[in-house]
């Protein structure tokens, strides 16, 4: 089906911006719809980067999770995801916080976060430094909530040295101690071993998802 709508919009002409506009309109008004929406599908194509952005089963599933966590949320990486739970932020009244190392895209977040008119939402220009054993966006965790209770880790990229492994020694502190993960590209090597390092390390539980590229719900052991 999502394919099927994606054919639909390319042949319609519809201004992307416009179909951005009325997903993030629809999602700050009410939950999200189920996984097999064209909503998701309509996002992807009016963000307009559509050989990167996450694909539609993890956005479903990255709403749903800030539907219903009632703590702050932390996002490694930021994109069309930042937009959607800056949407979900304006209707519950969490606070967003996304990291993010590329002045360039930084720019075009924020620029949307504030033509959207997002107060909920902020995205930290942290470019990536070294960690000694890792590199990691550079942000001091004391300007950071505690408490964090869901992440989304869609960054850095791939050819950071430690991929994604850095968040933990980095933000754990920053963490609740039940916090829900959502971990894309598992489709990847370098993931794979991050949830069985997570999971034999932290004692954390996990669930992945194999279609696409692949994702992994993690729930750390609270205290």
């Amino acid at each position: 089906m999502h394919a099927l709508r994606a054919r639909q919009l390319r042949r319609s002409g519809d201004p992307r911006s416009q179909l951005l506009a009325r997903a993030i309109a629809r999602l700050s008004r009410a939950p999200a719809p189920g996984v097999y929406s064209t909503l998701w599908t309509d996002a992807i194509y009016g963000w307009g980067n559509e050989k990167w952005s996450a694909e539609e089963r993890y956005l479903a599933e990255v709403v749903r999770f800030a539907e219903r966590t009632d703590g702050p949320i932390l996002e490694c990486g930021s994109g069309l995801t930042t937009l959607l739970l800056g949407a979900v932020a304006a209707r519950t009244g969490v606070q967003v916080h996304a990291l993010e190392h590329n002045p360039e895209w930084h720019g075009r977040v924020t620029q949307s976060m504030s033509d959207f008119g997002m107060r909920n939402a902020t995205a930290h220009l942290t470019p990536l430094r070294d960690f000694g054993e890792y590199d990691w966006y550079d942000v001091s965790v004391a300007t950071l909530p505690r408490g964090f209770t869901f992440v989304i880790c869609d960054g850095p990229p791939a050819s950071t040295r430690g991929g994604r492994s850095g968040m933990m020694p980095a933000m754990q502190h920053n963490l609740a101690p039940a916090c829900e993960i959502l971990l894309d590209d598992l489709v990847r090597p370098a993931e794979q071993e991050l949830v069985r390092r997570w999971v034999r390390e932290l004692g954390a539980t996990a669930e992945t998802r194999a279609s696409g590229r692949g994702f992994a719900r993690l729930k750390l052991r609270g205290a």
